[in-house]
């Protein structure tokens, strides 16, 4: 099958939106189709199992890597997980203005948040090991994300630009990756992440209900997701030097311009007028 009708069909399989065709074609364009594939097979397991050691993980694909690096990894979404549960928590319990039913909803996101980075730091325990420490780049970033005052500047925040870069691109890839491979006996980390005890998306709806509204100065909005992807963009090239050690460098940095296009291209959905390939463009100029 030709790359193109490889790649369409696969977006077809997955039912991701036309507009990602753009930067898949170009990954599939600077690689040759064994890469393409081996892209695919990460997510596309089907009922093939993967296994894990003292040593290293196998992934249903075949892929094999050693333990280290994947505590690498793990540690990455602990500490991911683990930052923004601090920060939901932060903004409900010091905000400048009060607002009893935005602090109850930050309170249980939060909850859910600490749930699922202790069901990874269970996970790297059950498989013999524990997280490392947190990496300087993603400390930095989120202290950052963490001084934003504004309730609206918060919801659109976590429910839009966090969401939409972080979330639903390397999350799902996370959980498709290695739930095969995670023990029996961890089943909270697959309850974790299905979990449907979290206030799910109503951060997402109530960003869209605030930008639809006109509640928030499109200019700002737009400054705004340029400022939060710009630091998203730094924590995912500053670890770059794992993506390499993975051979996933090309991967990563398909999901990396995704990831800063995403929440432009919901904001666009919504009405706000921009031009999303200028916006990544210039979002990629911000991070370096």
């Amino acid at each position: 099958m030709p790359i193109a009708g490889a790649v369409d069909s696969v977006l077809e399989r997955y039912k991701l939106p036309a507009w990602v065709k753009p930067y898949v074609y170009k990954y599939a364009r600077e690689n040759p189709l064994s890469a393409v594939k081996f892209a695919i097979s990460l997510v596309d397991v089907k009922r093939r199992k993967g296994e894990d050691t003292k040593t290293h993980v196998r992934l249903p694909n075949g892929t094999q890597f050693d333990m280290e690096t994947i505590l690498k990894v793990l540690s990455l979404f602990f500490y991911g997980e683990e930052e923004i549960a601090r920060i939901e928590r932060l903004w409900a319990e010091k905000a400048i203005d009060r607002n009893a039913e935005y602090e109850k909803r930050f309170i249980s996101m939060s909850e859910t948040d600490l749930k699922r980075a202790r069901a990874i730091r269970n996970l790297a325990e059950g498989l013999g090991h524990t997280v490392g420490d947190k990496p300087k780049i993603i400390e930095k970033t989120f202290d950052r994300i963490s001084r934003i005052d504004e309730w609206n500047d918060r919801i659109v925040t976590t429910g839009l630009i966090l969401r939409y870069s972080y979330a639903a691109t390397f999350g799902i890839v996370f959980y498709r990756v290695f739930y095969p491979v995670s023990p029996e006996f961890m089943r909270s980390f697959v309850k974790a992440f299905d979990s449907k005890d979290r206030d799910e998306g109503w951060d997402s709806e109530e960003a869209k209900r605030i930008i639809e509204g006109s509640l928030i100065d499109h200019d700002h909005l737009i400054e705004l997701t340029r400022n939060v992807l710009a630091d998203v963009l730094r924590s995912i090239e500053g670890n770059m030097a794992l993506a390499k050690e993975m051979k996933l460098e090309k991967e990563v940095m398909l999901l990396a311009e995704i990831s800063v296009a995403y929440p432009f291209q919901r904001l666009s959905e919504m009405g706000v007028k921009v031009d999303v390939e200028k916006e990544v463009k210039l979002v990629k100029k911000m991070a370096r």
